[in-house]
């Protein structure tokens, strides 16, 4: 078992620097992010709303980044052998890759409806199984149960 929380711990730190870089390379490109976001939804009103855009997709760089840095570390810690809680990360990852689900559903408005739900479908299989395994990481990573012992109990002498 503390080989798979061992690798899984890896795992873990690559996507959380992964993370880390796409949130630094958003924040780096926002104004050309927020354009070709406003551009790919295909409403031609978006454009009258690009400061807003703009600050959402900050916004949301800046979470994931943060979100990022706490699973590289977390992830980090874990392949070291360190035993250490993963309940935020695991309540969190549903929350952040739901609003990310829809920033990309925005982004994919230029294509056919087919392929919209192709993309659609894609990513919500994507972020189905990365919150799935913050949710395995979690169980995994749990201190180890007090339940009492089924040995039994040493003899006291007095």
């Amino acid at each position: 078992m503390d080989v798979i929380r061992r690798t899984l711990g890896g795992l873990f730190a690559i996507l959380g620097a992964y993370y880390c870089i796409l949130s630094l390379l958003t924040l780096v490109r926002l104004p050309s992010v927020t354009s070709s976001c406003i551009q790919r939804s295909g409403d031609p009103d978006f454009r009258y709303d690009y400061g807003t855009f703009m600050l959402w997709i900050a916004v949301g760089a800046v979470i994931v980044g943060v979100f990022g840095y706490r699973t590289a570390v977390k992830g980090t810690m874990a392949a070291l052998g360190r035993r250490e809680s993963w309940w935020a990360l695991a309540i969190g990852a549903p929350l952040l890759h739901w609003f990310w689900f829809l920033y990309r559903t925005v982004g994919s408005g230029v294509l056919d409806r087919g392929a919209q739900h192709i993309a659609m479908q894609s990513n919500g299989i994507e972020f189905g199984l990365i919150c799935l395994a913050y949710a395995a990481m979690w169980g995994l990573m749990r201190p180890e149960d007090s339940a009492p012992s089924t040995k039994p109990a040493a003899p006291a002498y007095n």
